[in-house]
């Protein structure tokens, strides 16, 4: 075969031998200046020279180094920085010498990548100063002889490096922190953490002249009111709170420390300044409790909206005095009930929980201990404290990973079951994100379908919320909502009969009389360590089957309200007629069959008993 013919099959291929040659030889100069001093960002400058060395496309910004190892934001910025200079000092020579030597290339060398040289500079060796290839690398404001001396004495970049690019939050070096810390720069936004502890300092002062310094305890229990973060609780993904807002304080020299012991905090005079505008600035702010609470005429003016906890003097009552409860329009207050479960107890003062409820001044609420539910609404006798009745709304909350805790130990749906049986009529099912939602010890799509069958099965309305912020917020709403709709009404005792307003005003519009239960009948009716009846135990024993819902237990419960009375009637039947006897059975708003693969299960539990 020809030697032409061979040259024409083969596969002839280029490749670049350094793409990248200018910022390579920056980097390869800058890390010898942390070998020479024994850096510690030595190993990661090589890391970064040897992938950008591997790379084989060029690159035309140092930005695009992000991309490769070693690489992060801050050594970017200074392969910019030394772009930028280099094309400054002497792009406009290195035009004219190129078009001079080649006039006839100037088009295809305009084309190249600028971090490349040009054929007519000498490369260097890889071992080799930046400087004995390329032109002196000077930055803005340096001389000419900073510059020339840049390389025989290595100036404060690898400094300036090491104490930043390290990190990729973005650190400032100390000549910006100097600039950060002017006070006529910063102001903290509305509701911060800063603004929270500056506003509430200020307060404290104009309180107690002569004392104006707080301690950390009393300073976080008064500033979660003017703060939407948490102070003690810090946000899901997150290690810092509210608090971490003080160190900054301290820098800018608007906040001054006393002791490292029991330390005490005060305002400085710019931090006074500062507060003083901060407050001023706020008063056209409305906050959350004025949108929601403002629009209520006050219904009582010497009551406090934290109501005391009063014990209910109504045990020795008979059935025939607590019928007489009544209460009109105007003579009572409603009341927010939360479960003292739900916080660290009533002695720890920066529980998150009691924290976020003191956001809202307005909101009249007691902590109580509730036998079902975690919040409920009373109407509280303005007059008769002891005459209490309980409005038909129950509140179940659940953050995420507590719904996937209870549905493994089968909590779940043993709550679910004693909230249907409780008496109130509208039970509202309130559940909190948590950490993004991740590691809950269960699949997400496996929870949101359990939320699913709490809306449609068991008839609860599910709501959804992101924050316990956003928690207590729609609680403070829904006291707004009950007391516009109850506020109008005659209350009265109606014994276990609860009934349910909306559904009224839908149909037959506003009642003028409404029954309720009392709040001390409600919480004993709904004690878990109550004695149950044959019926209640018959239906907890149904549940522990496979497949069995409540609306399902309840059904078989109503047909058959013993063991007893369903093992006669499977007594009476051959196997073909009792594996089909409960099949036919409706449960449910949904009207549907029990079926019968449920029924044959049944059938096989209680089949072998021998009624007598």
């Amino acid at each position: 075969m020809p030697l032409s013919a061979i040259a024409m099959d083969k596969k002839v291929s280029c490749k670049r031998v350094r793409p990248n040659a200018r910022f390579e030889d920056w980097l390869l100069h800058l890390c010898a200046e942390a070998k020479a001093k024994k850096s510690h960002l030595e190993p990661m400058l090589k890391e970064a020279a040897e992938s950008l060395g591997k790379y084989p496309l060029p690159l035309k910004t140092a930005s695009e180094c992000i991309i490769l190892k070693g690489f992060n934001k801050k050594l970017c910025l200074y392969l910019e920085k030394c772009l930028t200079s280099f094309n400054e000092n002497n792009f406009s020579d290195y035009c004219v010498n190129r078009s001079s030597e080649e006039p006839s290339h100037s088009g295809r060398s305009s084309k190249r990548s600028p971090n490349q040289p040009s054929q007519h500079v000498t490369r260097s060796s890889s071992n080799s100063p930046v400087s004995e290839s390329f032109p002196i690398v000077s930055f803005p404001g340096q001389s000419e002889t900073n510059a020339s001396s840049r390389t025989s004495n290595p100036d404060s970049e690898l400094e300036n490096l090491q104490g930043n690019v390290s990190s990729d939050s973005g650190a400032l070096s100390s000549g910006n922190k100097k600039k950060r810390g002017k006070v006529g720069t910063y102001k903290p936004a509305h509701r911060s953490g800063s603004y929270a502890i500056l506003v509430t300092l200020l307060e404290h002062s104009q309180q107690n002249p002569p004392n104006c310094s707080m301690v950390k305890e009393h300073l976080i229990e008064k500033a979660q009111i003017h703060c939407e973060e948490s102070f003690v609780r810090p946000k899901a993904g997150s290690m810092y709170t509210a608090w971490s807002n003080m160190s900054r304080l301290l820098t800018k020299g608007l906040v001054t420390k006393t002791r490292k012991k029991n330390a005490e905090y005060s305002l400085t005079s710019e931090g006074e300044k500062l507060a003083l505008e901060l407050l001023e600035a706020s008063k056209s702010i409305p906050t959350v409790n004025d949108i929601i609470f403002n629009d209520i005429p006050s219904t009582s003016s010497g009551i406090s909206n934290q109501v005391p906890n009063t014990t209910s003097k109504q045990g020795s009552s008979t059935s025939q005095q607590q019928c007489l409860i009544e209460m009109q329009p105007g003579d009572f207050d409603i009341i927010l009930l939360i479960d003292k479960n739900e916080t660290g107890g009533l002695k720890k003062r920066n529980d998150p929980t009691i924290m976020e409820f003191n956001k809202y001044p307005d909101l009249k609420h007691d902590y109580r201990s509730l036998k079902v539910g975690d919040f409920t609404w009373i109407a509280k006798h303005k007059n008769h404290p002891d005459q209490e009745l309980v409005l038909p709304y129950v509140v179940e909350r659940k953050r995420m990973d507590d719904l996937a805790a209870s549905i493994k130990d089968g909590r779940f749906h043993e709550q679910k079951f004693r909230l249907r049986r409780c008496g109130l009529k509208n039970v509202i099912y309130l559940v909190e994100k948590y950490d993004k939602n991740k590691g809950l010890g269960l699949p997400l799509p496996s929870l949101l379908q359990a939320l699913t069958n709490t809306r449609v099965q068991d008839g609860f309305k599910v709501r959804s919320t992101n924050s316990l912020n956003q928690s207590v917020r729609f609680l403070a709403m829904m006291t707004k909502r009950l007391t516009i709709r109850y506020g109008k009404m005659t209350l009265r005792n109606g014994g276990e009969d609860c009934d349910d307003v909306y559904d009224d005003i839908m149909k037959f519009g506003a009642p003028q009389i409404v029954k309720l239960m009392t709040f001390e009948y409600f919480n004993k009716s709904s004690a878990k360590t109550k004695p149950l009846t044959v019926k209640d135990t018959f239906i907890k024993l149904l549940l522990q089957l496979k497949g069995v819902s409540v609306e399902k237990a309840l059904a078989i419960t109503n047909r058959y309200p013993t063991p007893h009375s369903l093992i006669v009637a499977y007594y009476k039947c051959d196997q073909q007629e009792g594996e089909l006897l409960l099949a036919s059975l409706k449960y449910g708003d949904q009207t549907r069959n029990i079926g019968p693969a449920l029924s044959k299960s049944v059938y096989h539990l209680f089949s072998t008993l021998n009624p007598k």
